[in-house]
């Protein structure tokens, strides 16, 4: 084979092999939507976090409930099982003093859905496309007990 030929089968390769990355890093993707006793929640994250070694990833809430997760900005995250928190909060308020940061808005989501050790919420995420709706309740799952109170 030439030189020629030889460098031409490689630059193919190379093309071809940089043209199948182009969907992105993560052989996953997650949407959803999250609810609390049936009703949208109207902002807030969802954190992803492995079982195993691997990156955390994060969701926005939309004002509809809906959610999409990524990896940094990467759309998507790596398939594998999950422990999943939500931490939604009421809209913030403009502080008095306007050199202050805004007044940060009283929780929606229960303390339980912040952490995802206490949560309850798992999800097992497959390559492809994967649509997990998050329903959220006011009851706590079995197993969670409140924090004890630190002594001031």
């Amino acid at each position: 084979m030439s030189r020629q030929k030889k460098f031409g089968s490689l630059a193919m390769c190379l093309l071809a092999s940089l043209a199948s990355g182009c969907g992105g890093i993560y052989d996953a993707s997650v949407t959803g939507k999250v609810t609390l006793e049936g009703s949208p929640v109207p902002r807030g994250t969802v954190s992803y976090n492995p079982v195993q070694q691997g990156p955390t990833a994060y969701g926005l809430i939309k004002e509809d409930g809906s959610y999409l997760v990524r990896v940094g900005r990467e759309e998507g995250l790596p398939a594998g099982e999950y422990r999943v928190s939500v931490v939604a909060n009421e809209e913030s308020t403009p502080n008095k003093n306007p050199s202050l940061p805004p007044t940060p808005g009283k929780p929606i989501t229960p303390r339980w859905y912040r952490s995802s050790k206490t949560s309850g919420l798992n999800a097992t995420v497959s390559a492809g496309a994967n649509k997990i709706d998050l329903e959220l309740t006011t009851e706590p799952p079995t197993d969670w007990k409140p924090p004890k109170r630190r002594r001031r």
